[in-house]
């Protein structure tokens, strides 16, 4: 097995890792031209995950009750290319920060939840062109965490200004060894969601910054990932138990 060397001391070009797409499912919350903004950092041991639209707001019960708890959230997926092949990267810490947050002596923020999955998903049948175009598909949560914060105790009285907090992932999950090829089609979902027991608000705009690590890595690899899929167009896939049924055999 090769062994694998910490590659902090290569020399670092301009970053060329940029998003070609960009798909919300909370688009109330942050759509996806206004609310979401991810990018790799110029030095690339940050990715930067900015949701501008996005606020921390009252959810008042049902029945019309008032005085609910608050919720912040965004779930989106962006697809990234030009990764220079032969690395690995796993993310070492989550920050949550926002401009203002708002809380009372009784409004308690109790859950900052942050999680990233990355899919790749592999052109093996593509030239000459024939159809269908089969993929196959690689999944691994590379971060899952849900942290309290400690916004509340005996002598709480409440939090009003900027806010920032930091929490260490205590799992690491290294990414596949990246590719650089274009039959590769590399994918992040983020997940954020901020929560409140009793209340409270924030301007809009939460950011939640990924610390990276990176490792040098052998870029031919098979059986990366959690979850693999071979031929994934070609089959059903079910999210929830994380399984598949062929339809048909690819010739």
């Amino acid at each position: 097995m090769k062994t694998l060397l910490p590659i902090a001391a290569l020399s670092r070009v301009a970053n060329a890792i940029h998003a070609v797409s960009v798909v919300s499912r909370t688009p109330y919350d942050c759509d996806a031209v206004r609310g979401v903004d991810v990018y790799f950092a110029p030095d690339e041991n940050t990715i930067h995950a900015n949701f501008p639209t996005v606020a921390l707001s009252v959810i008042p019960p049902a029945h019309g009750f008032p005085n609910g708890d608050s919720v912040a959230l965004c779930d989106a997926t962006v697809d990234f290319e030009d990764f220079l092949p032969g690395r690995r990267f796993a993310i070492s810490n989550v920050t949550w920060s926002t401009g203002h947050l708002n809380l009372s002596g009784t409004e308690v923020l109790n859950s900052l939840s942050s999680k990233v999955k990355l899919s790749v998903e592999h052109q093996t049948h593509y030239y000459p062109v024939r159809y269908p175009i089969v993929k196959d598909l690689s999944l691994a949560t590379l971060v899952n965490l849900d942290v309290n914060p400690g916004l509340a105790g005996k002598n709480y009285e409440g939090y009003h200004g900027d806010f920032n907090f930091t929490a260490d992932n205590p799992n690491l999950v290294w990414s596949n060894c990246l590719y650089g090829y274009l039959d590769n089609s590399t994918k992040f979902d983020f997940e954020m969601v901020i929560r409140t027991v009793g209340g409270g608000t924030s301007e809009p705009g939460w950011t939640m910054d990924l610390g990276l690590i990176w490792e040098e890595c052998y870029p031919v690899e098979t059986g990366w990932g959690q979850t693999i899929i071979r031929g994934w167009e070609s089959c059903t896939y079910s999210e929830t138990n994380q399984t598949s049924r062929t339809r048909r055999r690819l010739h």
